[in-house]
């Protein structure tokens, strides 16, 4: 099944099951010239977590993300219950979505990668948590690609914002604030693991720092978030090179007009220059070894996995694949360029469009 169609049909349905009366009586209506921002607040959060939900919000147009998605208009603060009686207002804007987990709005947006119970997280590919724990991940807006709506005019981003105590939300509150971390697990100190399983990879603690060489702007895109790698991609560069990074992290990057084309032909661009965990276009992946000369064994072994050539000193170059199933008129064959190279105990790879890795120099 195309991811597209798998799109429109699973949060948009999920959320018809959920709330029938209340979402089956709406037909989509001519959608909004221009997208908004709304901040999407469980009613039941406590006062510090909607006073910092008042100070982000109030940031919109400083913060490198949410600047994007403000597009410089004031983004508004809702409670989540009243998105969940408007269809239209969630499809057609950008959602910020912070509340406890058992939310109906977080549950009906959960891509099912996070499972909560009495204080406990799992996360696939970060284990087994217990204790305050933040958790955020983002996608593509599931309810601008539900059923009800027949014709994307632009693409819209959903992040959600939760965490097994207030306290927890209120790390992943920070570190979306500080660091625009759309996808990871933070945890304060004195976590505990109730399992182990085979991908288990530890959250952030709540003093993490962002890796430098992700620099705010490069050539004419503009950092706009960071994903924590999980342990399944820490055990993908272990199979190509027979090494474990200290640290991988992935940086989005955003140039105006990546959110902005309608219609099936652009759902793959718009999907991969989006925000979510697995979304590699217009990102910046950074994998950190022990030292200069393990990241220049591991090199030309990832290079060799990624069907890369040899440009020249440290700089690899070649082509993603093509989109699964990129038939409709008008999708690209390819899904953009990926060039690697080496900075010290650092390997990189680009799939920005134009030489991002020798800007870096």
């Amino acid at each position: 099944m195309r991811r597209r169609d798998f799109l429109a049909g699973s949060g948009g349905s999920l959320l018809y099951a959920l709330h029938p009366s209340r979402l089956l009586a709406f037909s989509p209506t001519s959608p909004p010239l221009k997208r908004g921002l709304r901040f999407a607040l469980d009613s039941r959060c406590n006062a510090g977590i909607r006073s910092a939900v008042q100070q982000l919000a109030a940031s919109a147009a400083t913060h490198p993300l949410l600047s994007v998605m403000a597009g410089g208009e004031r983004p508004a603060l809702v409670e989540a219950s009243q998105l969940l009686a408007h269809p239209d207002e969630l499809a057609y804007n950008h959602i910020i979505l912070i509340g406890r987990p058992d939310n109906p709005l977080l549950v009906a947006a959960s891509q099912r990668e996070a499972r909560f119970s009495s204080g406990e997280i799992y996360v696939f590919g970060f284990g087994a948590f217990r204790g305050d724990c933040g958790y955020i991940e983002s996608d593509r807006n599931p309810f601008l690609h539900a059923a009800r709506i027949s014709f994307a005019p632009y693409e819209t981003e959903l992040i959600a914002i939760t965490g097994t105590s207030e306290r927890g939300i209120l790390l992943a509150l920070d570190a979306f604030r500080q660091h625009s971390l759309a996808n990871g697990i933070v945890a304060k100190e004195g976590w505990q693991r109730p399992e182990a399983t085979l991908l288990d990879r530890d959250p952030l603690p709540p003093n993490f720092i962002s890796p430098t060489l992700a620099l705010p702007q490069l050539l004419d895109y503009t950092r706009i978030g960071i994903t924590q790698a999980s342990e399944d991609e820490y055990r993908g560069v272990l199979a190509d090179t027979g090494i474990t990074p200290q640290l991988i992290w992935r940086a989005k990057y955003y140039r105006s007009g990546a959110w902005d084309e309608a219609g099936a032909s652009a759902a793959f661009d718009a999907y991969s220059n989006g925000l979510h965990r697995r979304a590699y276009g217009s990102t910046l992946w950074l994998a950190q070894f022990t030292d200069s000369l393990q990241a220049a064994v591991a090199a030309p072994k990832i290079a060799a996995a990624a069907g890369l050539s040899l440009k020249q000193t440290n700089l690899w170059t070649g082509a993603q694949p093509a989109y699964a199933n990129g038939t409709y008129p008008g999708e690209h064959k390819s899904s953009g360029p990926l060039s690697l190279a080496q900075h010290g105990a650092w390997l990189l790879m680009s799939t920005l469009q134009g030489d991002a890795l020798s800007a870096l120099s």
